[in-house]
């Protein structure tokens, strides 16, 4: 069913980049980075982004979601890189698009950027920081899932320093503004969940444990 899906809604790309990227959503193993999270995306450009954007930007959007976790391995450097020259081999774009859809893509490894679309895109990729506590928990929880290859200790260090960087840079100020909210109104709660996941993460105990208490 997954497989149809992600056919239906690539129908319009070349045929190895569809292929391809049937192969990795129709049946992912990743407890989040899966076609779930692909399609929430997809959900959010058009709903909050599709009136303010003109086709040609919607274009490389669309096509930068499907792109980003192209690659996703919990081990490597690199998946980032490797997704973005996927779309720059696969695709023939004019040289302007073909840039912006890479720094939509790149964007993603730091999720600090002042590219107008890249913005756009991590904020789509970074929403669930702001949901409600038991989704966020449940996001915390398929995280912990695909870094399951990590020892408690390693993760506990690891995910905090990961969550400290996303603390330090802007976050969800296009999507908060989209959705008429304050500027910062969803980095707000983000920033709540992520200091929420901190404290649970340098509790003592087992980390699925302290993830699943208020």
């Amino acid at each position: 069913m997954s497989a149809n899906v992600v056919q239906a809604r690539t129908g319009d790309m070349p045929p190895l980049l569809r292929a391809l990227l049937v192969e990795r959503f129709g049946a992912s193993s990743l407890a989040y980075h899966n076609l779930g999270h692909i399609l929430h995306m997809l959900e959010g450009l058009e709903t909050m982004f599709a009136d303010a954007l003109n086709d040609r930007d919607l274009r490389i959007l669309r096509y930068a979601i499907w792109l980003h976790d192209a690659f996703y391995d919990p081990m490597a450097k690199d998946n980032e890189r490797r997704s973005a020259d996927l779309g720059l081999a696969l695709l023939e774009w004019p040289e302007d698009e073909m840039r912006d859809l890479e720094c939509c893509v790149m964007a993603t490894k730091g999720h600090a950027t002042d590219h107008p679309l890249a913005r756009i895109l991590v904020d789509l990729d970074l929403s669930i920081l702001a949901a409600d506590r038991p989704d966020y928990r449940r996001y915390a929880l398929a995280i912990r899932d695909e870094y399951a290859m990590h020892s408690e200790d390693a993760y506990r260090s690891g995910r905090i320093a990961v969550l400290d960087g996303l603390c330090s840079v802007p976050l969800l100020r296009r999507l908060s503004v989209a959705r008429g909210l304050g500027e910062t109104k969803l980095e707000g709660r983000a920033r709540a969940n992520m200091r929420w996941e901190q404290a649970r993460l340098r509790e003592g105990g087992a980390i699925v444990d302290a993830l699943g208490r208020d």
